[in-house]
């Protein structure tokens, strides 16, 4: 089952019910969750506000209140708990993995060695070389007031926002594909400009964690509605492998999974890592 509501509404509902499925039955439950974590709280979800304000009213924003032995994972973290175990299947030699998150937001993690490292990446202060659509939408996490990157270079919170913006009309990641593919400049200007975002956003991560000149070892992998837009995430493999030496291997979740944070959520519920 599942189940897509602007900003969160109904989440509680389908998360009451997983619940109560969970415990009737004696398995584990894992939780993949948008935004940064502490324990089994959540700390802020700038992309879920309506899920946000019932979940603090209702549960004190704990998801021990809902389910007391839950799992709860960043879904960047998540997803690369699935993705890697994949990444290495296709690549044995790969050490290092970069897993970044196109969707509503931008979110990322890295497996480097035997360490999990959740980002939040998209929440940093945009250049405005890479803001080239003067976007002026605030980013919002935990009361931020400039542009961050993920409001240029998200679906939702970059590209349907700056699309509004420039055609007064409001679509949907998915309608504004179909104009891409369709050939329209505004929609081909908007993934081009989102690509070399994300693609910023992999090679800080890679700078930030030393595993720049260990790109013969390193997978990026993407995930998100983002990379199923045709040619996206070959655009972002050429903006990384600017300037590198060593190949960019680029594996997107798409291929392998229906959707590789619920995946790896499961794996973090059966295993209790979180």
């Amino acid at each position: 089952m599942t189940k897509k509501r602007t900003g969160g509404a109904g989440y509680i509902e389908v998360l009451k019910d997983a619940s109560d499925y969970a415990r009737a039955n004696s398995v584990p439950m894992g939780i993949s969750y948008a935004g940064p974590i502490q324990g089994t709280r959540v700390l802020a979800g700038v992309n879920v506000p309506v899920f946000i304000r019932e979940f603090q009213e209702n549960y004190g924003g704990d998801f021990s209140e809902i389910k007391s032995d839950i799992t709860l994972v960043n879904d960047a973290e998540a997803g690369l708990l699935a993705a890697s175990l994949e990444a290495v299947r296709r690549y044995p030699g790969s050490r290092n993995f970069i897993y970044v998150i196109n969707g509503s937001g931008i979110g990322g993690a890295v497996l480097r060695g035997d360490e999990i490292i959740a980002t939040e990446a998209g929440h940093i202060e945009i250049d405005n070389a890479l803001n080239t659509f003067a976007q002026r939408s605030q980013c919002g996490l935990f009361g931020a007031t400039y542009v961050c990157l993920e409001r240029v270079g998200a679906s939702k919170a970059g590209i349907e926002d700056i699309w509004t913006q420039q055609r007064g009309q409001e679509l949907t990641g998915e309608e504004i594909a179909w104009a891409y593919r369709s050939g329209d400049e505004l929609a081909l200007r908007l993934y081009d400009s989102s690509a070399f975002v994300t693609a910023h956003i992999v090679k800080g991560i890679a700078g930030a964690l030393d595993v720049l000149d260990e790109w013969h070892s390193t997978m990026v992998v993407g995930h998100g509605g983002t990379f199923k837009v045709p040619g996206y995430g070959e655009r972002v493999r050429s903006i990384v492998a600017e300037d590198l030496s060593s190949e960019v291997r680029l594996l997107m979740t798409k291929d392998f999974s229906f959707n590789a944070c619920l995946d790896g959520a499961a794996i973090a519920g059966i295993s209790g890592v979180g």
